[in-house]
């Protein structure tokens, strides 16, 4: 798979679209906070190096709005996201079971594929939440990214905006997971908050404080990319991106077979 070339463009205002209707039935705020977030991140950036068919595990999933958004481009992905958040898992959960039954009632009773929903508690406290029917599947549930993660790997693993929120003392750990969570031959996807310039940083760090409450901790990507050598991945982006007032580091990295 090229990563920069012969890869598809996706429109951010198609996207916003998107994020519009995947959480119709959202809360009203929940549903803005979902249109804003693919205004300030680079979603049509990240989308366009996952390949079509791919399995894409997205640590720290939140409401599930990457993979809704991949499964409603016509992607196809077999998608598993976590998140520590109960309330974003159920509202992941309610996004992909609407997009199955739309799916469904587009293509007929008779030709639509399978759908389904389904919550659970397992003995361990972890919520699992799963639904079909687009093309793709996708399955989410509540998991800490500092807990164990499932034994097994994936074409896509995507870290974006999250780093910066787990405790110092476990952002190696949590990153060495998700390099061990990508199959040989598949990439990591990294996207977090950029240390320059000054200005937007802080822009960042305030937005975390009034809307997570939390004084972040970022990581230098010089850092990152250590962290990503030694687990044998190799840089094969390097960008950084601007939107509204944030920037951000985008790497995409590969690793070997």
């Amino acid at each position: 798979m090229s990563l920069v070339h012969d890869r598809p463009s996706f429109d951010r205002r198609q996207l916003v679209q998107d994020a519009w209707r995947l959480y119709a039935e959202a809360p009203p705020a929940q549903r803005l906070k979902q249109r804003l977030r693919v205004l300030t991140c680079p979603f049509e950036e990240m989308i366009g190096y996952v390949p079509e068919g791919a399995t894409v595990l997205d640590v720290g999933c939140g409401s599930g709005l990457a993979l809704g958004l991949m499964a409603a481009r016509g992607l196809r992905i077999e998608g598993h996201g976590f998140d520590p958040c109960p309330i974003a898992v159920g509202l992941a959960a309610r996004m992909a079971a609407r997009m199955a039954v739309q799916m469904a009632a587009q293509t007929g009773p008779q030709t639509g594929p399978q759908t389904h929903a389904q919550t659970g508690a397992q003995p361990d406290g972890q919520g699992d939440v799963r639904a079909g029917g687009t093309g793709s599947s996708l399955h989410f549930e509540y998991r800490d990214a500092r807990s164990r993660w499932r034994s097994r790997t994936y074409d896509v693993v995507l870290l974006q905006d999250v780093l910066h929120q787990v405790p110092e003392a476990w952002q190696r750990g949590v990153f060495g997971k998700a390099c061990a969570a990508v199959r040989p031959g598949g990439i990591l996807i990294y996207q977090d908050m950029s240390a320059r310039p000054l200005w937007r940083n802080l822009a960042g760090r305030v937005h975390d404080l009034l809307v997570a409450r939390q004084w972040i901790a970022p990581v230098p990507i010089a850092t990152v990319e250590e962290w990503a050598a030694e687990h044998s991945l190799v840089p094969e982006v390097s960008r950084t991106l601007h939107r509204a007032v944030y920037g951000t580091d985008l790497r995409v990295f590969g690793k070997r077979d």
